[in-house]
């Protein structure tokens, strides 16, 4: 079969197409064939970089994480798939038997794998994954629609959820025009959340304000907090979705959560050390919690929630051949919403 395939890390010119050899499923597994695949930031243009530091691969190396494409053939014991059904694919494989995965809270499983970071991904026609992490997909959908949503819907639901998402909530999402932050404030109004998306750029903040949120604002304006609290009546946000870690952003977003407000983060695009004023934080009895991932109930959740039609966004779509030009594209910050690899 064809792939794209990395023999090193480094550029996007270390991806070549080539053939592959064809994937069998093993017991418990789902041979689907691909026919859309996010390009992600970290798990894909990190991994391929050499910088994410959960990727532990071997080369040749297979990347391609979450993905959408039609079920061929079932491994022993699969019983809830069978061949022609229309899927998603989440690439958070976790263990099932550790104290996390037992207690429900899995997005905390210490020797979960990444599909396309510890095992061969899905830049491919063809990839073998374990049934667990394969959803069915509403007719709806498109394939792009759904590669798009597959792993950011749910990851989108866990934080909400477990940060105690109630309707009529204000929930702020900062960088609200990359993917994860875009799939975030869509599944947030979904809900009944009041949604207040942030970006620091104007051309996105112009295409935010079309998608029907409470406000679109700038963090970088030097009025920002006094926005927010007149926004909120001066209560603060119950929710602030913070995905970039920001010595700059940080602070900002503290000044505007409520009274038992929660901060939620699930990644540091920036990745600096942030400030925290715990003396403000027990005084109004707040909370900051960390999300790596999502559970295996808002797996289901999610595309539960899906089937009402839930909005998304693909910005573009290249074909295999042109990976490479995918991930310059993506490295240039050139997209709004997600970027797609069609088969």
């Amino acid at each position: 079969m064809k792939a794209a395939v990395i023999h090193e890390f480094g550029s996007a010119d270390v991806l070549k197409i080539e053939d592959a050899p064809q994937p069998r499923p093993d017991s418990g597994e789902v041979l689907v064939n691909v026919h859309a695949v996010r390009v992600g930031g970290l798990l894909d243009i990190g991994t391929r970089a050499g910088r994410n530091p959960f990727a532990r691969l071997t080369f040749p190396h297979i990347l391609g994480a979450d993905f959408a494409g039609e079920v061929v053939e079932v491994g022993q014991g699969v019983a809830g798939l069978e061949p022609g059904d229309r899927v998603a694919v989440s690439p958070f494989v976790t263990c099932g038997r550790c104290p996390a995965c037992l207690t429900g809270r899995d997005y905390g499983c210490p020797s979960a794998q990444l599909i396309g970071v510890h095992r061969q991904g899905s830049y491919a026609e063809q990839v073998s994954v374990p049934e667990k992490v394969v959803r069915r997909i509403p007719s709806t959908l498109s394939y792009e629609q759904a590669a798009a949503l597959a792993l950011s819907g749910p990851v989108a639901l866990t934080q909400l959820s477990v940060a105690g998402l109630r309707d009529g909530d204000w929930v702020l999402v900062t960088a609200a025009a990359s993917g994860l932050g875009l799939v975030t404030a869509q599944v947030a109004k979904s809900m009944g959340a009041r949604v207040i998306a942030t970006s620091r750029k104007d051309w996105k903040r112009e295409i935010l304000r079309g998608h029907g949120f409470a406000a679109v604002l700038d963090t970088d304006d030097g009025s920002f907090v006094d926005q927010v609290r007149d926004i909120t009546g001066g209560d603060g946000v119950a929710i602030a979705i913070d995905d970039i870690s920001s010595a700059a952003m940080f602070p900002k977003v503290c000044a505007v959560l409520g009274r038992l407000g929660v901060i939620v983060s699930s990644g540091a695009q920036v990745a600096e050390a942030v400030p925290l004023d715990l003396r403000a934080l027990y005084l109004k009895s707040q909370s900051v919690i960390g999300i790596r991932t999502h559970t295996q109930a808002a797996l289901d959740g999610f595309w539960t929630l899906a089937q009402n039609r839930m909005e998304t966004l693909v910005d573009r779509t290249f074909t295999l051949d042109e990976v490479g030009d995918a991930h310059r594209y993506v490295e240039a910050e050139k997209n709004f919403g997600r970027v797609v690899l069609t088969f």
